[in-house]
């Protein structure tokens, strides 16, 4: 029987991923308004994202603290707190990509784009992956195996995106400072879909645990 702590905790981390996911969401809107260089939206998404991902470590310091009292089985526990701090982190990593573009101003060249754009689009793709992963878990349904699998074969895309694109931004006929930042953002992007894919694999340990 699911007590009251424990449900408390599970529409915790529901109500935390969406946050997270509706972080991730304004990456794609941010990097819009910055290639136009319409410097003003852009800070206003990167305000927002800031103050979402405010929003989700709030969720995730309730969620510990409803576990920590006593939701869960000691033996799932760690399991339930290791997934709220993974799913936070790709806040994290989200505000941070941004975070490097406003730090920096750092000059995206147009030949890459859209290609960075992309790369983008199937990481809110795979945040958005993950929310339902994690919403199949938490109430039990059994299609979680085949979402974290999307979540996964998504990640895999984009490391290959992430892959090509570094190799063509040191060959790229820019100063070497350019590269080393532009080389940044692209590995901040692939942090975000590595770090979903590892929450995706929590999950599948949860999953494989409950037998």
């Amino acid at each position: 029987m699911v007590g009251k702590k424990e449900k408390r905790a599970i529409k915790g981390i529901i109500d935390h991923m969406d946050i997270v996911a509706r972080c991730t969401a304004h990456l794609v809107v941010a990097y819009n308004s910055y290639i136009r260089d319409d410097q003003e939206d852009f800070q206003n998404n990167a305000r927002e994202m800031r103050a979402i991902e405010k929003d989700a470590d709030e969720a995730r310091r309730d969620v510990e603290l409803t576990i920590n009292s006593g939701a869960f089985l000691p033996l799932y526990r760690e399991d339930y707190l290791n997934l709220a701090e993974t799913i936070d982190m790709v806040a994290d990593e989200s505000v941070s990509a941004v975070n490097l573009l406003h730090l920096t101003g750092i000059r995206i060249p147009e030949s890459i784009q859209t290609r960075i754009g992309d790369m983008i689009e199937e990481t809110i793709r795979c945040a958005d992956n993950l929310k339902e992963c994690v919403s199949a878990c938490i109430s039990k349904r059994k299609k979680e195996a085949a979402i974290a699998r999307e979540v996964e074969k998504l990640e895999e895309a984009i490391d290959e995106k992430e892959f090509n694109l570094r190799a063509d931004i040191y060959r790229m006929n820019i100063d070497g400072y350019e590269k080393i930042l532009l080389n940044d953002l692209v590995e901040k992007l692939g942090d975000i879909s590595d770090t979903a894919e590892d929450a995706s694999d929590l999950i599948i340990i949860m999953i494989s645990k409950r037998g």
